[in-house]
């Protein structure tokens, strides 16, 4: 469609997170401008992307953004990262652009799920969904960005990536992504005093990430995230089997909420699943 110049003016692209979502629409964006369908190496002039816009301000730059004349390419695109996170009153400035589209524009909504966006939103813009990728395509995806330390390709393919291709390269990237992993492993074939241990040895640890990036402490990167991804692994996990795992998935899910919530003790938490 991109090459016949048939795209639409406006997209959702929608599905779980690490599908490839975002990654995909940033490729068009360099594909529409320079023919090569990768990740640009420089800024591009007439794309506009934003990964955490919220408010009605982001929507008045991309409606002066899209209403200017591509440069190079024959249109210009705006894509916003996370749009499940805009307000009802951004969401309504993108509205009104695609009720009077400029010429030659097009906008991508790219977004976790669908029930945060406006109805009538939902029924202007055209829908594509992003699945996870089978273990084939997973497989493929591996071979291309290299072993990962202490994970096998057979595991990386099925029972750790879980056919999200943006969880491998966290994976090849982010060691913490890993030990988070391992713990929920241990979390779950663990009970009594040995799961108290674990706990409070994931508390600890967090608490001594969280210390060293408030610090700026150097190597601290993305640490205080490790309770995030112990969940994150711990949910995927569960939900090979939802059925049998249903009220463990449940109790999960309600800590992981307090915890992001409130200023709850995260150690008491965790022993109450």
């Amino acid at each position: 469609m991109a090459k016949a110049g048939r795209l639409a003016q406006g997209y959702i692209f929608f599905g779980e997170p690490e599908v490839g979502k975002f990654y995909f629409a940033k490729h068009l964006a360099n594909f529409l401008e320079t023919g090569d369908f990768s990740i640009a190496s420089r800024p591009l002039n007439d794309a506009l992307i934003l990964e955490d816009a919220s408010g009605i301000e982001d929507m008045r730059q991309i409606k002066n953004f899209l209403w200017q004349k591509p440069v190079i390419s024959s249109r210009r695109l705006a894509i916003i990262n996370d749009a499940q996170n805009l307000t009802h009153q951004a969401q309504n400035g993108i509205l009104k652009i695609t009720e009077e589209p400029p010429d030659r524009a097009t906008i991508i909504l790219v977004a976790n799920q669908l029930e945060n966006l406006l109805p009538t939103l939902l029924s202007r813009l055209q829908k594509i969904h992003f699945s996870r990728l089978n273990d084939i395509e997973m497989e493929k995806l591996i071979s291309l960005i290299g072993p990962i330390s202490r994970i096998s390709p057979i595991s990386l393919i099925g029972s750790i990536t879980f056919g999200r291709p943006g969880r491998a390269m966290r994976l090849k990237k982010n060691q913490l992504t890993q030990e988070a992993d391992d713990y929920a492993k241990k979390f779950l074939v663990s009970g009594g005093f040995n799961r108290s241990k674990l706990i409070k040895e994931l508390v600890d640890l967090q608490r001594d990430l969280t210390e060293d990036l408030a610090a700026g402490r150097q190597g601290s990167g993305k640490e205080s995230m490790l309770m995030d991804y112990f969940f994150e692994s711990l949910i995927l996990k569960l939900r090979e089997d939802p059925i049998k795992n249903n009220s463990l998935l449940k109790s999960v899910l309600h800590r992981f909420f307090l915890i992001k919530s409130y200023n709850v003790n995260k150690r008491l938490q965790l022993e109450a699943i």
